[in-house]
């Protein structure tokens, strides 16, 4: 069996088929194989670490308002699957701590991203860290955050704790930013991947997980160049297209 080094990570879950940064999405991106979830973690009014992109729920939900301005107890007024299909109805916004469980006997790989937008949650890496630590899967995590300062801090927290850079803008030698920062990983936009950077990247012992790749030709030539994980929405076809199995090996 040929290994090839690359992961696949289902984006917000199986996002292309499930509704996005539910329960529901996580466990069947589990059923289908994927590698690891990548998520997103914000805070509510009364300080409950939660999964979802958006710092306002009316995309995703039958509800309105910032997360950041109601309550736990509020948010789980809302339905967040029936947007996405009527056979979704009565799905609820998961705590960290419910992905945590589901994932705490699973040999996968958890990307949790720190979100921030036109505000800062203060001390969402910490709060972030501490409940990784506690559930003891700081081995099964990668944080990432287009705030570079939160990947930043985490490193002051704990050295040791793994950090992903998530950038969308060309950056020049980013695998030099990363060593400076430090960080473990860089993680851009699916178009600005060279050969060149990831073998750079790579020579200085980071990785190159790539975002948000469902393109199968596009996602075989990253494969090809060498990067380490992709995150798709199509986790399942993703692995069918490649011909990967769990864990990068090559079916």
């Amino acid at each position: 069996m040929e290994v090839v080094e690359i992961l696949v990570l289902a984006h917000r879950g199986y996002s292309h088929i499930y509704p996005e940064n539910t329960m529901l999405a996580f466990r069947k991106a589990l059923e289908a194989g994927a590698d690891g979830i990548e998520t997103d973690v914000q805070v509510t009014k009364d300080g409950v670490l939660v999964l979802i992109h958006d710092d306002d729920v009316s995309r995703v939900s039958d509800g309105t308002g910032r997360i950041k301005d109601l309550t736990y107890e509020e948010l789980l007024k809302f339905d967040f699957g029936i947007k996405k299909g009527p056979q979704f109805k009565g799905e609820k916004i998961p705590t960290l701590q419910e992905l945590l469980n589901l994932v705490k006997d699973k040999d996968i790989l958890l990307n949790i991203e720190i979100k921030y937008g036109s505000f800062l949650y203060e001390g969402i890496e910490e709060k972030t860290y501490r409940m990784v630590k506690e559930n003891g899967l700081m081995d099964k995590v990668i944080f990432s955050s287009f705030n570079h300062y939160s990947c930043h801090d985490l490193k002051e927290i704990d050295r040791d704790c793994k950090t992903g850079i998530l950038y969308s803008d060309g950056i020049y030698k980013p695998y030099k930013y990363a060593e400076e920062l430090p960080a473990d990983a860089i993680h851009p936009y699916r178009l600005l991947v060279s050969r060149q950077i990831v073998d750079a990247c790579h020579r200085r012992n980071i990785k190159v997980n790539v975002w948000t790749v469902d393109d199968f030709k596009e996602a075989k030539m990253l494969m090809d160049m060498g990067v380490d994980c992709i995150m798709t929405n199509k986790p399942k076809e993703m692995m069918e297209f490649l011909g990967v199995g769990k864990h990068g090996e090559k079916a």
